[in-house]
């Protein structure tokens, strides 16, 4: 089976867009659960608000109709006195607008009626001797009888539902919805026998459409499309909001015909407080049924919501939530693909040139993350395979160089041979001749001769197997001890500076020979700065090819070299000083930091100064 790769960068895409997608579907199931739970919450602080106002009103009418058995049985109103009667109900009525209007009959037929019409008071008197007709009395707000019409009407409250209702029972009673015979609208009558000798009972009257009003006002606080039904005794509709515009003067019943919807909703699921969802016509609806209770009458407030646009409004949510969540997930993969995906593309084609040049990640290895690790190791392990190709090539050179030393040694030693005879013989001739001119010029060979014994034995000194008396010593304590004599030979114009390693630096050296190679780089140091400046002598602990070194580091400010004199500097006889120099102190030093088991390097530029390198093994174990 073939292996699937993908890059880093497509790995973050991947990862970026299954969180999307996870984070995406767990909250739109979360946030459906929630909607719902808060949905259902709002229904019943809904239908406790419309318990709390039913409970409200009928606990001051069923008061009211208390106060009124007090006062009728005691004498204190009276209904023939029609004026302070119908004062007295204005003012209640005013402060209790749902009452519509107040009813009051007795046992002979006679009847009391005090109605609000709009902006209208009516009043109406039935006298029981007076069968046929009825007064109807237009009243001011303070119950004033304003003006009077007689009209046909054959009226006796002792026929009326509240009158029956209340004259054979005891308390309170509230009627079932019935169409009230003055206002031709649906409502509602609470009623009470009075005084039971006289059969005298009072009403008070609240119109249905008032119920209505109140739902229309609860629809506006829920989703558009939602249906609110108002139920008494599990049948009779009180008021309903829906597509249908109610007829005037006329009492619903629940039916299949004229609302199937809330029939297949009653039908098909059970009457309790949680919030469910069933199917209509092939639409799904949640469904809330609320149920208190109107003095004997049981009350529900039935609520349809359309749950295709809880649905929506969810997948609006969520499309905006996926559209953020692309935006920074987008954000997010500039700043990986910036900071992370891009350094490792760089760092990769870097690595090419591992090995061959130095590698350089300065905008990475400062970074404390883990491309700022990897870049440091990157960086290390190209300095250390070149600190060691570099070391390879100088051990070839130091090979090379032992071959041609031998040869060179073998020819110096025959020169010499053939420079001692000439000095001889011309010592020889010089004590023979008188001549003047033949005197001086044998005078000049001899000294000629003296000076290329001289430069032999310099070159047999770089050439020949030198004798090392090699010790265990710290380098720091060396060079602390050859201060003085370096401060004294740099002379009053150079200021020299010591940085020595804080640690012990062990290493096989023979004090005579390393305080030798140190001069030499020094005169050369001190050559270069002759108008003053400043040398460096560091010293510190490094490791090449998992080997620990010391290392010496001798900078000057001095004039520095070009790039034909760094490549020829440790060259035998290569000097840029004409008669004055031999060339042979720089490669001295170079051969005596080989003999030690090291090496040296050079960096130099013209007009900065020159810093010389001297590499020499450590011992692993402490003096």
């Amino acid at each position: 089976m073939k292996r699937i790769e993908i890059s880093i960068k497509w790995l973050f895409v991947i990862v970026i867009l299954l969180l999307i997608a996870g984070t995406s579907i767990s909250n739109y199931i979360f946030s459906y659960h929630l909607y719902r739970k808060n949905i259902a919450e709002n229904i019943n602080n809904i239908a406790e608000n419309l318990k709390l106002n039913t409970d409200k009103f009928t606990t001051t009418i069923e008061t009211f109709l208390y106060n009124m058995q007090g006062l009728v049985c005691c004498g204190i109103i009276k209904f023939d006195e029609v004026e302070k009667t119908n004062n007295f109900f204005i003012h209640f009525m005013q402060k209790f607008p749902y009452v519509t209007s107040i009813n009051y009959g007795d046992g002979r037929g006679n009847g009391y009626l005090i109605l609000h019409d709009g902006d209208r008071w009516l009043n109406r008197i039935k006298r029981a001797e007076k069968k046929g007709y009825v007064y109807w009395h237009s009243l001011s707000r303070e119950g004033k009888i304003i003006n009077t019409e007689i009209k046909v009407d054959d009226y006796d409250p002792r026929s009326t539902t509240w009158y029956r209702q209340a004259l054979n029972s005891d308390g309170i009673q509230w009627s079932r919805e019935y169409i009230f015979r003055t206002t031709k609208d649906p409502g509602i009558t609470a009623s009470m026998l009075l005084c039971s000798k006289n059969g005298e009972v009072i009403g008070v009257d609240v119109m249905i459409k008032d119920f209505s009003l109140f739902l229309n006002e609860i629809s506006k606080k829920l989703i558009t499309g939602s249906e609110l039904y108002l139920l008494s005794n599990g049948n009779h509709i009180v008021a309903f909001v829906n597509n249908i515009s109610p007829e005037k003067g006329r009492i619903y019943e629940v039916n299949e015909r004229e609302f199937p919807h809330l029939y297949s909703a009653l039908s098909a699921i059970e009457k309790d407080r949680k919030l469910k969802i069933f199917e209509f016509k092939g639409k799904k609806w949640f469904l809330s049924i609320n149920k208190w209770y109107l003095g004997s009458r049981e009350m529900s407030l039935v609520v349809l919501i359309p749950h295709s646009s809880v649905i929506a409004s969810l997948n609006l949510y969520s499309f905006y939530q996926i559209l953020l969540s692309l935006f920074i997930a987008f954000l997010i993969l500039i700043y990986l693909t910036k900071n992370y995906t891009y350094p490792m593309i760089e760092m990769s084609e870097e690595i090419k040139n591992l090995g061959i040049k130095p590698i350089n990640l300065e905008n990475y290895t400062n970074r404390k993350d883990e491309i700022g690790i990897l870049s440091r190791a990157i960086v290390n392990a190209s300095y250390q395979l070149i600190e060691k190709r570099e070391l390879e090539q100088k051990l070839t050179k130091a090979g090379q160089f032992e071959a041609v030393k031998r040869s060179l040694h073998e020819a110096v030693h025959r020169f010499k041979d053939l420079i001692n005879a000439i000095q001889g013989f011309a010592i020889l001739a010089r004590n023979k001749i008188t001549d003047s001119f033949a005197i001086n010029s044998v005078d000049q060979i001899i000294n000629a001769s003296k000076k290329a014994i001289y430069l032999t034995k310099e070159i047999l000194t770089l050439t020949a197997e030198r004798k090392y008396e090699i010790k265990k010593t710290d380098l720091n304590s060396l060079l602390s001890t050859m201060k003085s004599k370096i401060e004294s030979f740099m002379g009053d114009e150079i200021k020299t500076e010591f940085v020595l390693y804080e640690g012990a630096l062990i290493a096989g050296i023979d004090t005579e020979a390393f305080s030798e190679a140190i001069i030499n780089i020094l005169a050369n140091a001190k050559e270069a700065m002759p108008e003053g400046g400043t040398l460096t002598i560091k010293t510190e602990m490094t490791n090449i090819s998992d080997k620990s070194y010391a290392l010496i580091v001798i900078k000057d400010t001095g004039i520095g070299m070009d790039k034909e004199t760094k490549e020829r500097v440790f060259e035998p006889f290569f000097t840029t000083k004409g008669a004055k120099g031999t060339g042979l102190g720089l490669p001295i030093t170079y051969r005596i930091i080989l003999d030690h088991g090291g090496f040296i390097e050079l960096d130099s530029e013209t007009n900065i100064g020159t810093t010389f390198r001297i590499y020499l093994p450590l011992y692993s174990e402490e003096v």
